[in-house]
């Protein structure tokens, strides 16, 4: 899903740039007092979503298909936290592996560490009930899956659209009719794939007697230590 330069409209560029600058800025400042385990967590969460993003295949001309991990780091470090951890991989991944464009950082980080994100996010709070019961841990981890696959599905949606609509110049010629089935088909399959490894990864900390839980009066994602 990283875009290289050169491949969307200059329109597209400027919108995803300002749209991420500004979520960025409000992510700092949400988490200017953030506490030094969370810290910790958001630097294991970033190594792992790198080397799982690391694992690239082609899907259409100079795109790749790839986990995301958006959800899996909102469910541990809260949304906030999940966007400068998908945005500082993306951020060494472009710098120093070159997988995706420079120019093009922020549509990749609008994407997949925003649209991706809070997608995935919004879906979780919907469905998740803050207790311990079987329903709501049913709830609860299908929401993960859902959560996960739809945050795929709608970032791998927005790059189609960036890709395949001309506005004012379209150096990469991508038609819409082209890119969209073509990213669409593959994510898919990715994020199934990320909803099983991301209910996994969570159910483990369960195991551990770490149980992730959602408050929703006050929308975050914490650890809290099982009650048994």
């Amino acid at each position: 899903m990283h875009i290289p330069d050169g491949w969307i409209d200059p329109v597209f560029l400027v919108i995803t740039w300002v749209v991420t600058i500004i979520i960025l800025a409000i992510s700092l400042r949400k988490l200017r007092d953030i506490e030094e385990t969370r810290i910790a967590y958001m630097a294991v969460l970033g190594g792992t979503i790198f080397a799982a993003q690391m694992l690239n295949f082609p899907v259409l001309g100079g795109t790749s298909g790839h986990l995301l991990g958006g959800v899996l780091a909102a469910s541990i470090v809260g949304p906030w936290g999940a966007v400068l951890v998908i945005t500082v991989v993306l951020l060494i991944q472009a710098l120093v592996f070159f997988d995706g464009g420079i120019i093009a950082l922020g549509a990749n980080i609008f994407n997949m560490g925003i649209v991706g994100v809070f997608i995935g996010y919004l879906i979780i709070r919907y469905l998740m009930l803050n207790n311990n019961s079987k329903e709501n841990k049913t709830r609860y981890y299908g929401g993960l899956f859902l959560g996960s696959l739809l945050s795929v599905i709608s970032a791998s949606f927005c790059a189609a659209i960036e890709l395949g609509i001309p506005i004012v110049s379209h150096p990469a010629s991508i038609q819409l009719l082209i890119a969209m089935p073509t990213i669409l088909f593959y994510h898919l399959f990715i994020g199934i794939g990320e909803g099983i490894i991301t209910c996994g990864i969570v159910y483990y900390f369960n195991m551990i007697e770490m149980n992730v839980f959602f408050e929703l009066e006050n929308p975050t994602f914490e650890f809290t230590k099982s009650r048994g």
